[in-house]
C-alpha cells in the first residue's frame, strides 16, 4: 500500500538521493581513507544537505558498511562470466583466465583494496558494523563457493572449504601489491593457478 501523501516521484527521488550518498561515500572513502572521510565532504560530493545523510544512515560507519556491501555485490556479479569456463578443460591456463578478475582488481582499482582493509578494521572495532561486514563476507563466500562447484566440477563440501581460502589469498595478494611495488604479483598468481590445478587433480582422483 502506498504511503499517504507519498507519490512514486517522491519514492524515486528518495532512492536517487540515497544512491548518490552511497556513491559519494565510496568516492570519498577511496580518495581520503576512513579517518578523513567526513559526512560534510560526502554530502558535498553527493550534492545533498549534510543532514540528509543522518536521515538515511544513523551513523557514518553504517554508511560505510553499506558501501562495502554494495561494492562486494558488484564484485560477485562481475564473476558471472566464469561460468563459461566450466565448459572447458580445467587446465592451468584456464585457471589463470578464471583468476583474471580477482587479479585485475588490485591492478585496475587499488583504492578498493585499501578501502576493504579500512572496512575490515572498522568492523573489528565497531560492534554496530561488525554484523554487516560478517554478512557481506558470508555472502561472498557462498557466491564463490557456488562458482567453484559449478566451474571446477567439485563436490559442494570441497567448494565450500576452498572459497574462504581463495578470498583470503585474493585480499592478501592485493594488499602486498598495494604495499610493495617490487612484489611479484604476476608470479604469485601464476603459482596460485598451478596450486589450484594440483588441488583439483587430487580431489578428482
Amino acid at each position: 500500500m502506498q504511503e499517504v501523501g507519498v507519490t512514486e516521484h517522491d519514492k524515486q527521488d528518495k532512492q536517487d538521493k540515497q544512491e548518490r550518498i552511497i556513491n559519494a561515500a565510496y568516492q570519498v572513502l577511496a580518495e581520503k581513507g576512513y579517518d578523513e572521510a567526513s559526512t560534510k565532504e560526502i554530502a558535498r560530493v553527493a550534492g545533498v544537505a549534510q543532514g540528509l545523510i543522518s536521515y538515511y544512515f544513523s551513523s557514518k560507519d553504517l554508511l560505510f558498511a553499506e558501501v562495502f556491501r554494495r561494492e562486494s555485490q558488484r564484485y560477485c556479479e562481475s564473476l558471472s562470466f566464469l561460468r563459461s569456463h566450466g565448459e572447458q578443460p580445467m587446465t592451468v591456463d584456464t585457471i589463470k583466465s578464471a583468476l583474471s578478475v580477482p587479479k585485475s582488481r588490485a591492478e585496475d582499482n587499488p583504492s578498493w583494496i585499501k578501502l576493504r582493509y579500512e572496512l575490515f578494521a572498522l568492523g573489528l572495532r565497531n560492534p554496530a558494523v561488525s554484523g554487516s561486514i560478517k554478512d557481506t563476507l558470508a555472502s561472498k563466500r557462498a557466491h564463490l563457493s557456488e562458482l567453484i562447484e559449478s566451474v571446477g566440477k567439485l563436490p559442494e563440501e570441497h567448494a565450500r572449504k576452498l572459497a574462504p581460502i581463495l578470498l583470503s589469498v585474493f585480499d592478501g595478494l592485493g594488499l602486498q601489491k598495494l604495499c610493495d611495488e617490487d612484489f611479484d604479483y604476476d608470479g604469485a598468481y601464476d603459482t596460485l593457478a598451478v596450486m589450484i590445478g594440483a588441488y583439483l587433480k587430487t580431489v578428482r582422483q
